[in-house]
């Protein structure tokens, strides 16, 4: 069968991957095996967590329900994975000699994925794995012997503080090696004490030390074939390899889990902002493309930079996507919902108080009930976590962002047809009426572990909590009728006396 150019390019080589576990290295590894797989070997760097080695997180990681297909259709492909025992979190990756020395002699192609995104994270740690990290992965790409090209995957809002955000470096009054001295050397309570006047007008430790990173990367790795995408907000795959497959390891999915759980009831935002939400799929493809392409070009000119964004070419609104959703929604609903699922996007805090006051009383009264009947109180933890979720995305929500994609747009117009089909990542090929029913059944099947089985019990229950949502809303307008009658008799009364 014929290969193509991006195919060709990838056959025999070795790829080390950082964050290969996660959420978008999943996806990452998939795609490689599946579509390029000619590829000679896959190492993954894995750290040990929650008392698993790194070889049983990578079984884990195998049983993932993303590279069910790839079992299917080709399963010899996953003996082409390796690991490699490390920790961003650590000088020199935590590698030892050993796997240090054959990293040197074998690696090819580098995809730094590894990151924590939590937008909560403590500074010191954020700077250890996001600044520490990537610092360490440039310095064993220097001495890679037969490195030929090298993606850093950022993000979009690395530059938050900007209104216009352009495919390029921009300078930074933060010393990254000065941070990274600071989180190495200083305990943990002394970082955090420090950590609000380090950030100040950065919204979280995730933006800030993805944006030191990339000023570590402008000045350190400009010797090296190396190019740095920027993702915006990543959601659940377009094109996907499993159908309807969305990840727990993902917030949003999460979060669409949630809403359509009828958990989560509003968010702060404008309704007639652009949201910049970016298929998983399309970053995937769009950083083994820009691997391709660093590789032929080599380590000249300056680094590029390419932002994977929604916004300019094909745009939807908050308001409009979740028209979509709440229609899918409605085709689609989970029996594991609560509550009747809909959304108040808005940015008055007033009106998000008041749709909290309409269901916390009763999300109150089911956790006790479950409380009594021995049951764990998941459903207000969740409810917490959501709203927790929602308040530390606003910086994210409540903006109407400008990111220019002049790079990626080239990038796509210099693929010939047979790529652009195996590697698409043309952002004008996303229906969104398409992407949302994706994104439901997705956190429907995946994240709530709804089989389809329950569809026509699902529908049913659906129907009843709407019809009880409506009620719910009549019997609060009344009461709300009945205090202001009151108030006014009472008044008039005073006043006639």
């Amino acid at each position: 069968m014929r290969t193509t150019q991006v195919q060709r390019f990838y056959a025999g080589k070795t790829v080390l991957v950082t964050g290969g576990t996660g959420f978008l290295g999943n996806y990452l590894i998939e795609k490689l095996l599946r579509s390029c797989a000619d590829i000679k070997k896959i190492y993954l760097l894995i750290r040990a967590k929650k008392g698993k080695t790194p070889e049983e997180r990578l079984t884990g990681f195998l049983n993932n329900s993303v590279h069910k297909r790839l079992k299917q259709e080709n399963p010899r492909v996953l003996e082409k994975l390796d690991v490699v025992t490390g920790d961003l979190e650590l000088p020199k990756l935590g590698l030892g000699d050993r796997d240090w020395a054959t990293i040197v002699e074998e690696v090819n192609c580098v995809f730094h994925v590894g990151a924590t995104v939590k937008f909560t994270e403590e500074l010191r740690r954020a700077i250890l794995i996001n600044v520490g990290g990537t610092d360490s992965v440039v310095e064993l790409a220097k001495t890679m012997k037969h490195l030929q090209s090298f993606v850093h995957v950022s993000t979009a809002f690395s530059q938050c503080l900007r209104e216009v955000t352009e495919e390029t470096f921009y300078p930074t009054d933060e010393d990254g090696e000065r941070l990274l001295e600071m989180a190495r050397s200083l305990d943990r309570e002394t970082m955090n004490d420090l950590s609000e006047a380090i950030l100040d007008k950065w919204p979280n430790s995730y933006v800030f030390t993805k944006h030191i990173a990339e000023d570590l990367i402008k000045r350190k790795a400009d010797c090296l074939p190396i190019a740095v995408v920027r993702p915006s907000i990543v959601m659940s795959p377009y094109d996907v390899p499993v159908t309807c497959w969305a990840s727990t390891f993902d917030p949003n999915s999460l979060l669409m889990g949630a809403i359509n759980m009828g958990l989560s009831h509003s968010l702060r935002c404008d309704p007639k902002h652009v949201v910049e939400f970016i298929p998983v799929d399309l970053v995937v493809n769009h950083a083994i493309v820009i691997g391709w392409s660093v590789g032929i070009r080599g380590a000249q000119g300056p680094i590029p930079i390419y932002n994977c964004v929604s916004g300019q070419q094909n745009p939807i609104t908050w308001g409009l996507q979740d028209e979509h959703r709440q229609k899918s929604e409605w085709v689609l609903p989970s029996s594991k919902k609560i509550f009747h699922s809909f959304m108040v996007y808005t940015t008055n805090r007033f009106v998000l108080q008041l749709v909290d006051l309409v269901y916390l009383p009763l999300i109150h009264v089911i956790n006790s009930i479950s409380l009594l009947r021995g049951e764990t109180h998941i459903i207000l933890i969740m409810y917490r976590k959501m709203k927790e979720f929602s308040k530390v995305v606003e910086f994210v929500t409540c903006r109407q962002w400008n990111f220019k994609d002049d790079n990626t747009r080239a990038l796509w117009n210099s693929l010939d047809e047979d790529d652009r089909c195996l590697f698409n990542f043309d952002v004008k090929s996303i229906d969104w009426i398409v992407f949302s029913v994706q994104a439901v059944a997705g956190a429907r099947i995946n994240v709530l572990q709804d089989d389809l089985s329950s569809l026509s019990k699902a529908k049913r229950k659906s129907h009843l909590l709407k019809v009880f949502h409506y009620l719910l809303l009549v019997i609060y307008l009344s009461l709300f009728v009945f205090i202001l009658y009151k108030s006014f008799y009472v008044c008039k009364s005073i006043l006639s006396k």
